[in-house]
């Protein structure tokens, strides 16, 4: 593999691994909610607003995301808190 593949398929991993993220948030809210409504019905309250979605991951995250991982199979630390 060339170095410019190495970098579209880190990008595509990071992508995916902050998709995979991003859903999970969403199906745990939509899923809090769920439970929410359903005890407000058995209670006779109002229903909870709906919730926000999750921000959907940027390319700014995404490539921030690929750079931890070029780090790692590298073995160069990169914190990720932090870095901007």
């Amino acid at each position: 593999m060339s170095p410019f593949q190495i970098r579209l398929e880190l990008l595509k991993m990071a992508k995916e691994l902050l998709m995979e993220e991003y859903f999970a948030k969403r199906d745990q809210s939509i899923n809090t909610w769920n439970i929410q409504v359903e005890e407000a019905k058995v209670n006779g309250t109002p229903s909870p607003a709906h919730p926000e979605a999750p921000q959907i991951p940027d390319e700014v995250e995404i490539i921030k995301r690929a750079t931890a991982l070029n780090g790692f199979v590298s073995q160069i630390t990169v914190d990720t808190k932090t870095k901007k």
